[in-house]
């Protein structure tokens, strides 16, 4: 059994590595690289450091980890104010407790955690950048994660995902160990490095396909089976790790909600042109033509065969709007071909134009169908899976994405050419273009922190083509070069934005002291837009004042009435649930403290148009407005009445 399975990876891991230059560095350690490190970890700390403690929790998800966290302090456990178990990033959470157990609660106590975290990624990132790089270029790379300002903004909250960086960092560390020795014991340690990641944060599993990349690289049928058996193990891992988590979530109500899009959210639609018969047709016409004049002198008929079904998948696929599989499609069929005789520069030339054309056609369809405008247009074009999460990590540094879509592009190139290309090339598209390929199957818009994963790969990556396109370059021009390279991939004027970020939040901290300098008596009603925060700060709210929309998914019924499920604060989204609290009798005044999260656009669509025209209405008497100028509180005293609300 063991030898039909051997027999059957071998000839392909043999073919893939027969395309790959495997050029591994890790040179002996230069004299000047520990001081340079040490210089970069000073830098480090101080950016990190620097008023971290000075502004209050904000949004998103830094009210999520700080309250069960700090209930360790008080039995043990995380657990939120509902009573649920808080399982994800378990052991973030004991260490925030430990942190604030020593130093005290404080904001720095709590973000201390991710401030060590933050440094130990940079520490890694050293160790890690040995792969590929050479010392200058390596250093390079310490400086941009030291530096960026995204790992800077890591650092410097109370969330999973620096955390999940660093096992990242040492789950790649690890491979390459293995890559290197071959020791069984360093692959079973990189996979419970894997799930110690996958235990701060699920979308670290993404990263598991770098299982795979020591037996590819080499050609070594052993290593990719031992890579395949640890890469299900890991998914194993992942499985148990993930219920087990999810297990604690209690059963949200969903039967009141209305009709609302996915979590990550859909493709704009595009209607009937996907299957718009005569655009379709004659795509399908057209492309036998084009595949066979990019086809016609492949060397072999199979090889033949093998790029024309490629390149006509494609182009059927870009005639369906699924411009992200036919582009993979076309490039992958061009490159067959031209390493083998194939595609010549005319033929892909007329290739290009006939996908133009098609695309300006859709264009105009997708248009005239009532898509207005050209980003849903574009969205509708490409299609599922979705290329919003290439988007979004690129935002993190365009620069680092520009270089790593040039490297491939020139390791394709190579290939194309009959030359072996890059590890570095492999590198990035296991570690990037894969995963971030999969995960636009969940959504057509995800959250930028869930495209992290990828972040550090991606650094990677740029510095690693950066190196090979420059490798001409030495001596000090070099040094200039590679540190050219770091600061526009890190961009100044960010970082500049990044340290000592207080000003640039919303305070909901402030807010909460004037509720307290204000001492609400017992039968006051304290209503919080931002109900996890305010939870945090005062201990407890009555209500939670937000739209329907954005209710879905965290509503438990309790006793009849419908709570949020991490504070039990009651459900308040609808103008009439808002009318009938007014006109209770025996209430004292109302307190609304609001948020300015998400701009007015955001916060509009957060609360809903019912919600935001109650609290418009001038018997809300705004009380607070703080230093940041958006936060409010309104009060509504008590014996008022709806009837002024045209009730």
């Amino acid at each position: 059994m063991q030898l039909h399975s051997m027999a059957l990876i071998e000839r392909p891991t043999h073919f893939v590595g027969s395309l790959i230059e495997a050029r591994s560095v890790s040179l002996a350690r230069r004299n000047w690289e520990l001081p340079a490190l040490l210089a970069i970890l000073i830098v480090a700390a101080i950016v990190r450091f620097w008023g971290v403690g000075s502004y209050g929790l904000h949004k998103p998800d830094e009210d999520t980890t700080a309250l069960p966290a700090v209930h360790i302090l008080q039995d043990g456990t995380p657990r939120f104010p509902s009573g649920m178990f808080y399982a994800r990033a378990i052991v973030q959470s004991y260490l925030i407790a430990g942190s604030a157990k020593v130093f005290g609660q404080s904001e720095w106590a709590l973000r201390l955690p991710s401030v060590v975290a933050g440094l130990v990624v940079v520490l890694l990132s050293y160790f890690l950048g040995r792969r590929f790089l050479q010392p200058v270029w390596n250093m390079a790379f310490v400086a941009v994660v030291a530096l960026l300002p995204a790992m800077i903004a890591d650092s410097q909250e109370v969330r999973m995902y620096i955390f999940m960086s660093a096992t990242l960092a040492a789950f790649m560390i690890l491979v390459f160990r293995w890559e290197r020795t071959g020791g069984v014991a360093v692959l079973g340690t990189a996979v419970l490095m894997m799930w110690f990641g996958i235990q701060f944060q699920e979308i670290a599993i993404f990263s598991s396909l770098l299982l795979l990349y020591p037996g590819l690289v080499h050609g070594d049928g052993r290593k990719v089976l031992q890579g395949l058996v640890a890469l299900v193990i890991t998914l194993l891992g992942y499985k148990v790790i993930s219920n087990w988590t999810g297990s604690f979530y209690p059963e949200v109500v969903k039967d009141w909600l209305p009709n609302t899009p996915a979590t990550l959210g859909e493709a704009p639609s595009t209607g009937n042109v996907r299957t718009f018969v005569p655009v379709v047709a004659a795509a399908a016409l057209v492309a036998v033509a084009l595949v066979w004049f990019n086809v016609r002198t492949v060397s072999t008929r199979a090889t033949a065969l093998a790029a024309g079904a490629l390149l006509y998948l494609g182009l059927i696929s870009q005639a369906l709007l699924l411009y992200h599989i036919g582009a993979i499609l076309l490039i992958a069929g061009l490159v067959v071909a031209r390493r083998h005789g194939g595609a010549r520069v005319s033929a892909m030339m007329l290739l290009v134009a006939a996908c133009a054309l098609l695309s300006a056609v859709h264009f105009l369809l997708l248009h005239a169908a009532g898509v207005n405008s050209f980003r849903k247009i574009i969205g509708a074009m490409i299609g599922q899976p979705s290329i919003w999460p290439y988007l979004q990590v690129a935002a993190y540094s365009p620069v680092a994405m520009l270089l790593v879509v040039a490297g491939i592009g020139v390791g394709l190139w190579q290939l194309a050419g009959g030359r072996k290309m890059g590890d570095e090339v492999l590198f990035a598209i296991l570690a990037i273009v894969v995963p971030l390929f999969g995960i636009g199957f969940f959504g057509w818009y995800i959250p930028p922190r869930y495209g992290e994963f990828a972040l550090l790969p991606m650094l990677l990556c740029a510095l690693a083509f950066s190196q090979q396109l420059s490798r001409s370059v030495s001596g000090p021009l070099g040094v200039g070069l590679a540190a050219l390279i770091a600061i526009v991939m890190v961009n100044p004027v960010a970082l500049a934005h990044s340290v000592n970020p207080g000003a640039s939040f919303l305070d909901h901290k402030q807010a909460a002291e004037f509720m307290r300098s204000i001492k609400p008596g017992p039968r006051d009603i304290v209503i919080a837009e931002e109900a996890l925060l305010q939870t945090y700060y005062l201990g407890h709210v009555d209500y939670w004042l937000t739209g329907e929309v954005n209710s879905e998914g965290y509503v438990l019924a309790k006793q009849g009435r419908l709570v949020d499920e991490y504070t039990d604060a009651l459900l308040l989204d609808t103008a009439a649930q808002f009318h009938a609290l007014i006109d209770r009798t025996d209430r004292g005044n109302i307190y609304v403290i609001g948020s300015a999260e998400g701009g007015p656009e955001g916060r509009a669509w957060l609360r809903g148009p019912e919600i935001s025209q109650v609290l418009q209405e001038p018997e809300f008497k705004t009380i607070y407005v703080a230093p940041d100028g958006q936060t409010k509180i309104w009060e509504i005293p008590a014996g008022t009445h709806s009837a002024a609300y045209g009730q």
